[in-house]
């Protein structure tokens, strides 16, 4: 048992040691693409933590609970779109040619001789 806790207790210490380093090395890390960020940015330090939000004006929270209300009157009282509706009711045609009319004549169709 001595001799087990002998022979395990290197190793805890190499397995321990080498989650630090890879801790510490994610730190590094972190830190040099914060110095990057910062850097594009032209800031010497980060910007300081933004406080609490205003707290929200009665008037605005119920205008726009009113408007989301509303929107939701609207929805259910129009009729569910039919499918046929969402695609083009007239199809229309354009002639084009082909890639080789108009090639090798010499002159610009529709300019004439110049």
């Amino acid at each position: 048992s001595a001799l087990l806790s002998a022979l395990l207790s290197p190793a805890l210490a190499l397995s321990t040691c080498r989650t630090l380093d890879l801790e510490a090395a994610r730190l590094k890390r972190i830190e040099a693409v914060r110095g990057q960020i910062l850097s594009k940015l032209r800031l010497p330090a980060p910007p300081p933590e933004p406080g609490p939000a205003p707290a929200l004006p009665d008037d605005v929270r119920a205008l726009y609970n009113s408007t989301r209300e509303l929107l939701r009157q609207r929805a259910r009282l129009r009729p569910p779109e039919e499918p046929q509706e969402y695609y083009a009711k007239e199809l229309l045609r354009f002639p084009m040619e082909s890639p080789g009319d108009g090639e090798g004549q010499g002159t610009l169709r529709g300019h004439g001789d110049m």
